[in-house]
C-alpha cells in the first residue's frame, strides 16, 4: 500500500461553502482553496504548524475570496488567481497553467459559465480536483455570467478526467441536487439507493465531501449523460446533449 503524502482539510464556512487546505504530511507546506473566512483556517494551520504556501482562488466570487485578506494579516505567502481584480492576486493563472509547490502539482483548467472567470484546480500527482462552483455531487453551479453551452463545455472537461479522482467541491449542495434528481427522474432505483448511502454519510460525517469522479459520471446527469437511465430519457424526449442539459438546468434554477 502507498504511504499517504498529502492530507485535505474540509474547512466548512459561512451557511454551506466549503474552503480547503491540502498540505505535504511531510514538509508540512499548506495550499489554501478558496477561503470565504479567515478565523478557522487561521486556527488550523497554527494548530498543525502548517506553512502556507499559497492561496488559489476559482473564482470571484466574495464568498470564495473574502478571507483572502486577514489571512495574509497572519500569513505571507502569494494568491494565485483567475481575475486581476479579485483584490490582493500576485499571480494570475489561465487555462493549461501548471504551477508546482513540492510535492504538490496542479493543472490550471479555464471552466467558464459560473462565472466568465471560473477555473478549477486538478492536482494530478494524487488525483485530486477542487472544482469550486462548476461541479457539484449530482449536479453544477448555476449559470450566472456564460451560457449553457460554456458551462457543459466546461464540465465536459471534468468529464475526461481519470475516474479515480475525488473532487471537492464549492458547496454542500448534494442532498438538494439528489432531491432535485429524483423530481425529475421519478422512482429510479440507482437514484432511491444513492440516497441512503448519501443520508448515512450525512448521518456519519455531517459532510458528504470528497466525492468520486467515476461514480459522479454514472450519476450526475450535467456530467456526464451516458448512464442508461439518463440516455433513454434522452432519446424520448430527442435531446442532444446542450438541450438536454438546457431542461434540466432550467427546472434546477426554480427547484
Amino acid at each position: 500500500m502507498t504511504e499517504k503524502k498529502i492530507h485535505v482539510e474540509v474547512i466548512p464556512q459561512l451557511k454551506d461553502n466549503y474552503s480547503y487546505i491540502i498540505f505535504s504530511l511531510k514538509d508540512k507546506l499548506a495550499i489554501i482553496i478558496d477561503p470565504a473566512e479567515s478565523k478557522s483556517i487561521i486556527k488550523y494551520i497554527k494548530k498543525n504548524n502548517l506553512k502556507p504556501g499559497a492561496i488559489l482562488l476559482t473564482h470571484h466570487h466574495k464568498d470564495h475570496t473574502a478571507g483572502v485578506k486577514k489571512i495574509l494579516d497572519s500569513f505571507s505567502c502569494n494568491v494565485y488567481s483567475p481575475n486581476k481584480d479579485i483584490t490582493e492576486t500576485t499571480h494570475i493563472i489561465k487555462h493549461n497553467d501548471i504551477i508546482k509547490f513540492d510535492n504538490l502539482c496542479f493543472k490550471i483548467f479555464a471552466t467558464p459559465g459560473h462565472t466568465l472567470d471560473h477555473v478549477i484546480y486538478h492536482e494530478y500527482n494524487n488525483n485530486i480536483l477542487f472544482s469550486g462552483d462548476t461541479l457539484f455531487r449530482y449536479g453544477c453551479g448555476r449559470v450566472f455570467e456564460g451560457t449553457y453551452k460554456q458551462m457543459l463545455s466546461s464540465l465536459n472537461i471534468i468529464n475526461e478526467l481519470d475516474d479515480v479522482t475525488e473532487v471537492y467541491c464549492g458547496h454542500e449542495y448534494s442532498l438538494n441536487n439528489l432531491n432535485f434528481l429524483e423530481s425529475v427522474f421519478k422512482n429510479n432505483n440507482h437514484l432511491i439507493l444513492e440516497k441512503k448511502i448519501l443520508k448515512n454519510q450525512i448521518d456519519r460525517n455531517g459532510c458528504t465531501i470528497p466525492f468520486n469522479l467515476g461514480k459522479e459520471k454514472d450519476l450526475n446527469p450535467f456530467l456526464s449523460r451516458k448512464s442508461p437511465f439518463y440516455c433513454s430519457f434522452m432519446k424520448e424526449k430527442k435531446y442532444n446533449d446542450l438541450a438536454m442539459f438546457t431542461y434540466l438546468r432550467d427546472l434546477k434554477n426554480s427547484f
